[in-house]
C-alpha cells in the first residue's frame, strides 16, 4: 500500500512479504525518499519482522495511508 507524507512529500510502499517462511513487513522508499535505518544510516528500504515495529516507524515519521478520490 502506497503511503505519504503530506509535510514533506514524500511517498513509501509498505507491503506485507513472506520470507523464509515468515511473514516479515517491508517499507520500500518511492523516488528520492530515503528510509532511515538503524543507527541512523540512509536506505531505499528497510524489512521488519514485526507489524507493530513497521506501523511504529511510520507513524513516527509521519506516514499516511494516501486516499484516492
Amino acid at each position: 500500500m502506497k503511503m505519504i507524507n503530506k509535510a514533506t512529500g514524500e511517498a513509501v510502499y509498505y507491503n506485507p512479504v513472506r520470507k523464509a517462511g515468515k511473514d516479515v513487513w517491508v517499507i520500500q522508499g518511492i523516488g528520492g525518499t530515503v528510509i532511515i535505518g538503524r543507527d541512523r544510516q540512509k536506505k531505499k528500504s528497510r524489512i521488519f519482522t514485526q507489524e507493530a515495529q513497521a506501523e511504529a516507524y511510520l507513524k513516527r515519521h509521519g506516514f499516511e495511508n494516501e486516499v484516492y478520490r
